[in-house]
């Protein structure tokens, strides 16, 4: 049975958490054991792990490649197949599902780094062995490598890994992956590309690693995936921290879930990252952490009925809900005229729900009050429409 043995660091990079991102989604499955030393896997785990892709979640992940990457080409040609996939995850993946029968680990995989002249090499000896890690990954530009351990402070240096990690990176963007949307850059008629990926915190991952647990962790992939999923639905429409933030905290199924589990929260990395020429860049890595237990729940003994108050909030910022569409108008050329009202009603919400700070109840009211003055007496029945729906979300949390 083929080992994993864990050597390299468990961190806040983008390479560390998709590496280990990719060995939490094959370890509830495909392991015997598994522990902070190594991960004990069955056979043919990358080959069952591939096969057992969901197309429906492949055709989801929208990620380009950089113009100069040959993973495309050059993991088939380690897997000895004459193949190469277009030059998107998406379409990398598909294939790999299609010829998964090809994937065999004869070997304990090394999952550590050697250091190589200008090279990084993980589970390497020689970069020939290897595959040239593709920009992605590469995002980091090695923070996550003191000079201590390179004994360089200003060197370029080239990562390589072996097939097998490549395999497990790529089932870790498989897990990970939210959303990637395009917006309008301000100066000029450009459009970004922003992608978004959802990983457990350094100290999750640690916790799961080591509990050797595999119902724990079944658990926590299953927090983590309804949070990607709620992720996803709010990001298509409009992105901002603070929606994201008190969209996931508020979710009744998921706290309901670590309630019943004895758990008090879970903790999540959401990084915001956008291609730039031929390499990545990382705009945002934000904490997200989902508690058994709001800070505003310690506001309760001022509402006659708590849970009713958490049902409203959780109804008023739904993905499908009219607050959401007035922010998503934002990025439009069609702009509601109360998109900045709700934007700072939202922020206001945040400092409520994520904060316990009363008055932030109290802004998002006068915010909503300040929406519906600007709708009331419009012409347009829509404009006036919206206000009255406005007035419904007022009277749902007096």
């Amino acid at each position: 049975m083929p080992k994993v043995r864990l050597s390299f660091p468990v961190d806040s990079s983008f390479l560390s958490s998709v590496i280990y991102e990719g060995l939490l989604y094959l370890i509830p499955e495909y392991s015997k054991s598994f522990s902070l030393k190594e991960i004990d896997f069955e056979s043919d785990f990358l080959s069952k792990a591939f096969s057992n892709l969901k197309d429906e979640r492949i055709n989801g992940i929208r990620l380009l490649m950089a113009g100069n990457d040959n993973i495309n080409s050059k993991i088939f040609e380690k897997l000895g197949l004459n193949l190469q996939s277009k030059k998107t995850f998406y379409d990398l993946l598909k294939l790999l599902k299609e010829n998964s029968s090809a994937i065999k680990v004869s070997r304990d995989i090394e999952l550590s780094k050697l250091f190589s002249k200008k090279l990084v090499l993980i589970d390497l000896k020689k970069k020939e062995e290897g595959i040239a890690a593709p920009q992605i990954f590469k995002i980091d530009r090695y923070t996550g490598f003191s000079s201590l351990e390179s004994a360089l402070t200003s060197e370029q240096l080239t990562l390589y890994f072996s097939k097998e990690v490549a395999l497990i990176t790529l089932l870790g963007i498989y897990s990970s992956f939210v959303v990637s949307v395009r917006k309008a850059v301000p100066a000029g008629n450009q459009q970004q590309t922003n992608c978004y990926f959802v990983f457990f915190s350094p100290d999750e991952v640690l916790h799961l690693i080591t509990s050797g647990k595999k119902d724990l962790l079944k658990t926590f992939m299953w927090f983590k995936e309804k949070a990607r999923e709620m992720l996803n639905e709010v990001i298509s429409k409009h992105y901002s921290n603070e929606l994201l933030v008190a969209e996931v905290a508020l979710n009744v199924e998921i706290r309901n879930m670590l309630r019943e589990h004895n758990l008090d929260k879970i903790s999540l990395l959401l990084f915001k990252i956008s291609p730039e020429g031929q390499t990545y860049k990382t705009y945002e890595v934000i904490p997200i952490e989902i508690f058994e237990k709001t800070k505003f729940e310690a506001l309760s003994k001022y509402f006659m009925n708590h849970e009713r108050i958490i049902s409203s909030l959780r109804e008023t910022i739904s993905p499908k809900g009219l607050v959401l569409e007035a922010l998503s108008s934002m990025n439009k050329k069609k702009r509601y005229v109360e998109a900045e009202n709700v934007l700072a009603a939202i922020n206001g919400l945040y400092r409520f729900i994520i904060l316990g700070n009363a008055e932030g109840l109290h802004e998002f009211m006068q915010r909503i009050s300040e929406a519906i003055r600007k709708l009331e007496n419009s012409d347009d029945p829509k404009e006036r429409w919206r206000a009255n729906e406005y007035r419904k979300i007022i009277a749902k949390l007096r």
